[in-house]
């Protein structure tokens, strides 16, 4: 996860991140016998699904909206043109009643999630024209939904706004593909038609995982838009260049999902990982519903606890709930039988090592220690419904280790000792003890 994608976003807090690191010393739990491993969701096929599936391309032309009166002001010729990926253009010729004057005017909008802001208007060169352009230096994906408004403030004091429309970010630039069902809508280009089959399948199977989980369903659909392999990803940035490493992001204010497909060559940073899957179209295609449902899984995360959390927690919970998790556990155990340790689960934890392979050339292996963590509890301590309840504690600002502890009847480190154990390493892990802050010797001024 990911950054948000303006400014005025909430993000996920995730806490002050630590790292993986690898302890000398032996590591495996040599002498014990290895447990089995534990089951993994499966998912069935999803009969009579029902969804709808078009091409949408769509211009730059403008679009009109109903001219309105607000206190005696009149606004008429209201019109919206995309400019993606440099903003949405705002239009309107305002004219203030008698004895009036216009000190300022504000084009305000706000996302599907809540999130509001404002763009300045400016007079145009046409007699009481206003425009305004929020987003015109990016920073906003297509396909995003705003309710818009004309704000005015006169030398009276007053501050007149007209009613809300709602509009859509247009990328009039190419043609896209878009799928809706009851679970997402989802957008893309350069894949063919059965990209928007997974995807939809993918939400589906998931739909009950995600409601067993978290206590519910999202109370609202989300967006997902997927760019193919390659740097268009980067086109709404500022400046227009993608972060290399950007497979998928997600944004609470928006309701929705970004994300890249993987290219048919592996990356160079996991081109040593010995879990490396052959990669071809069907792979693409699955991978990128998998990382639809994990990039969604932090929406839930927002919706229903906040967000809050550390690292490991949150990219491996929604690891967890992705279509295609991976060989988590087999991963964890090959590391304890290679003699790496692994770092420990308490305070912050591991980071999500993203951008750092691990002794088996792999990356993500914060996100896949949560995992596999998340997994284990799920078998042990009730399933589900044990899950859920730490989610609720969760949303009553109860910390992790709160919430593990008063749901399980377990302490955390005795959680992770069994963890440890299940996955064959020794189970005491290494703690580096946190050191009592030192004050500084203050200095006597000179000459007293």
């Amino acid at each position: 996860m990911k950054q948000g994608f303006f400014a005025l976003a909430s993000l996920l807090v995730i806490g002050i991140l630590g790292l993986v690191v690898v302890f000398g010393g032996p590591v495996f739990a040599t002498g014990r016998q290895q447990q089995p491993f534990l089951p993994t969701a499966t998912f069935l096929p999803v009969e009579n699904l029902e969804y709808t599936l078009e091409t949408v391309a769509l211009t730059a032309d403008p679009i009109v909206f109903d001219d309105q009166t607000v206190d005696g002001y009149v606004f008429s010729n209201m019109t919206y043109v995309t400019q993606y990926p440099q903003g949405m253009r705002f239009t309107a010729t305002i004219t203030p009643p008698e004895g009036r004057e216009i000190l300022a005017v504000n084009v305000m909008y706000e996302s599907a999630g809540g999130g509001r802001g404002r763009a300045q208007a400016d007079l145009t060169a046409n007699p009481n024209e206003w425009q305004g352009i929020p987003f015109d230096r990016g920073g906003l994906p297509p396909w995003q939904k705003f309710k818009i408004t004309f704000r005015v403030s006169d030398d009276s004091g007053a501050s007149i706004e007209t009613a809300p429309v709602d509009v859509v970010y247009i990328d009039p630039t190419r043609e896209w593909y878009r799928v809706e069902s009851q679970d997402v809508i989802a957008y893309w280009f350069d894949f063919p038609e059965e990209l928007g089959v997974e995807v939809v399948t993918a939400f589906a199977q998931v739909r009950d995982k995600y409601e067993k989980g978290f206590g519910g369903l999202l109370p609202f659909k989300p967006i997902v838009v997927i760019f193919p392999p390659g740097d268009s990803i980067g086109e709404f940035e500022p400046g227009g260049i993608a972060n290399p490493r950007t497979t998928g992001q997600a944004s609470n204010d928006t309701q929705s999902a970004v994300l890249r497909v993987r290219g048919l060559e592996i990356e160079e940073i996991r081109k040593d990982c010995i879990w490396n899957e052959p990669r071809d179209l069907a792979w693409q295609m699955r991978f990128a519903a998998s990382v639809a449902t994990h990039e969604v899984a932090h929406l839930y995360q927002y919706e229903f606890f906040g967000g809050r959390g550390p690292a490991w927690w949150i990219e491996g919970q929604a690891t967890f709930f992705e279509t295609d998790s991976g060989p988590f556990d087999q991963r964890m155990r090959h590391l304890a039988e290679m003699g790496v340790d692994l770092a420990t689960l308490q305070d912050q934890g591991p980071s999500g090592m993203v951008g750092s392979p691990a002794a088996d050339g792999c990356t993500h292996l914060g996100y896949e220690m949560g995992t596999s963590f998340i997994n284990w509890l799920v078998n042990t301590y009730g399933g589900y419904d044990m899950h859920r309840q730490i989610v609720e504690l969760m949303d009553s600002n109860v910390s992790l280790q709160d919430a593990l502890e008063q749901v399980t009847g377990a302490t955390f480190l005795d959680l992770e000792r069994q963890w440890r154990t299940y996955i064959g390493l020794n189970p005491d892990p290494v703690i580096i003890p946190t050191l009592e802050y030192q004050f500084p010797a203050t200095p006597t001024p000179f000459g007293q």
